[in-house]
């Protein structure tokens, strides 16, 4: 299977998957997607340095952060940094219309974000366009993660950064096994594979479910 098959047949996944999961997503997932929270605290003191950048003045010149969140949701980290950060512009994309329904009812008032049912690509933005990725626990949505990182690291502006929350490790053959029964793919070479692409690579590591797995708060400068 080619890199286009495995990406079609991963979004066809993600529709069908969220058709269901999304009426019950902000309800459940706290039991195991740890360190949304964690991410939130990073990415607040990230914006905030980004928008120093961009005085309040009324100015065609005036610089405006550009904030993408690939697999948003329903809008857990959109609904909190857009309207904190409101001379930021936020995207939000995301395969399934159904968890999107679900992020507009959040975020439908704030004028500084645009949702897209898109599966994220290389041609889904400008080259060089975008300040700040996000990739909360969506890293693991997808089956080939060499071609996800290539995409966003086209897309980032030089110096640009790249924030992840997601599985890093498991030991249990048995949950690595019935994660990927769910579509979610455990990748242990994560780590590598944004060091062969970005020129800095940080990470911290937890413990997850009684020590099920690792999960950790990666960051990635370009």
């Amino acid at each position: 299977m080619n890199k286009t098959q495995i990406i079609s047949k991963t979004e066809r996944h993600l529709k069908r998957y969220y058709r269901w999961n999304s009426q019950l997503y902000d309800a459940t997932r706290w039991a195991i997607l740890w360190g949304r929270k964690w991410l939130g605290d990073y990415l607040r003191i990230e914006l905030k340095e980004l928008s120093k950048k961009n005085p309040e003045a009324p100015s065609a010149a005036c610089y405006v952060p550009c904030v993408v969140e690939i697999g948003c949701g329903t809008g857990y980290h959109l609904s909190a940094l857009a309207p904190v950060f409101k001379n930021s512009v936020f995207y939000g994309f995301d395969a399934s219309a159904h968890m999107l329904n679900k992020a507009y009812k959040k975020i439908h008032k704030l004028k500084n974000v645009q949702l897209r049912e898109e599966y994220f690509s290389s041609n889904s933005l400008q080259p060089s366009s975008v300040d700040c990725f996000i990739c909360s626990y969506s890293m693991s949505m997808n089956e080939h993660i060499p071609t996800l990182i290539e995409s966003i690291h086209q897309n980032m502006k030089d110096s640009g950064v790249l924030y992840i929350v997601d599985f890093l490790s498991t030991s249990s053959n048995w949950f690595y096994r019935w994660m990927m029964l769910h579509g979610v793919y455990i990748h242990s070479e994560i780590i590598a594979e944004l060091q062969n692409t970005f020129e800095s690579v940080e990470y911290e590591s937890k413990s997850g479910f009684f020590g099920l797995y690792r999960y950790g708060v990666v960051k990635a400068i370009k």
